[in-house]
């Protein structure tokens, strides 16, 4: 069964320097190198993540014109909205708010950086197999200590929003050709750059591999790579552990947006799109965290 992506709305807490934020600027040398790779301004959220996922939803809803009733599960990938507590109520909250009473929720959190593409993957497997209809898929994050916005180890810098979409059996312009996620722990454990890097070619080759044998799809024929805005040497790297140019990454949002948690796919889709991108091309979206990746080739119509 062929499925579509469509419906993509993104929110982000205000644009600010990075320099504002403690840990950076007490490090001159520090500002100087993230500089250097592409960070400039980061986005601080006032509103909390469910607060965010609920402006996204409303987004999604009225650009799909999708009923409420035609929505067959409620997906929130987040690494700090907690699940599992029985005090929680957010996720009942949100489903009674836009009238989702009927939809199953389900919880997406151990992928962090990549709960959205392990989402998607998980969206796509279940309205492929003729499980769902229509999933209303929604990723929502932000820190709660200026420590939290730095990633020392991958010279990134982390900023607060939320993206959301409907993954859908109803033709769009976006249809997803197929999904697939990969894990190699070693690299958690790993302290050398260069032996990180090369567990990170290989799964990530291997992957890309497996996905375009399955759909089809000759290496040549992918016109844009959409990742995490990490920093822009690591979407140069990581277009080239994928055995692709690196010229075909997209960096546009890195220096305005840096790296929203999970949202980054969907918001970079989104901005890649309202640019004019041309038609029948395909894009491949990279969703990734330390030793975990998900991937989607998408046709965009």
């Amino acid at each position: 069964m062929r499925v579509f992506m469509t419906g993509i709305a993104h929110i982000t807490g205000d644009p600010r320097p990075i320099t504002t934020i403690e840990p950076i600027s007490a490090e001159p040398g520090l500002v100087d190198a993230l500089h250097e790779v592409g960070l400039a301004t980061y986005r601080h959220a006032r509103d909390s993540p469910i607060n965010m996922a609920a402006a996204c939803i409303a987004g999604t809803l009225e650009q799909s014109r999708m009923p409420a009733s035609g929505i067959d599960i409620l997906m929130l990938a987040s690494s700090t909205i907690g699940f599992g507590q029985i005090e929680n109520t957010e996720l009942l909250q949100l489903s009674e708010r836009f009238g989702l009473a009927r939809a199953t929720p389900i919880g997406v959190s151990a992928a962090e950086c990549a709960n959205f593409g392990t989402a998607l993957h998980l969206a796509r497997t279940l309205v492929a197999s003729g499980e769902a209809r229509t999933v209303l898929l929604v990723t929502s994050d932000a820190c709660t200590t200026p420590e939290q916005r730095l990633l020392r180890q991958v010279n990134s810098v982390v900023s607060d929003g939320a993206a959301s979409c409907l993954v859908t059996t109803e033709p769009a312009r976006i249809e997803i050709l197929t999904t697939a996620t990969a894990t190699n722990q070693l690299i958690r454990a790993a302290t050398n750059p260069d032996a990180i890097a090369a567990l990170t070619r290989r799964t990530l080759l291997g992957l890309i591999d497996d996905v375009l044998l399955r759909t089809n799809v000759d290496r040549d024929e992918i016109r844009q790579v959409i990742t995490n805005n990490i920093n822009t040497e690591a979407l140069r790297f990581m277009t080239l552990s994928a055995g692709l140019d690196h010229n075909l990454c997209y960096a546009d949002n890195v220096a305005d947006f840096a790296h929203v948690h999970s949202a980054d796919n969907l918001i970079n889709l989104q901005t890649y799109l309202e640019d004019g991108a041309a038609p029948d091309q395909i894009v491949l979206t990279i969703s990734h965290a330390f030793g975990t990746w998900a991937l989607a080739p998408l046709l965009i119509r």
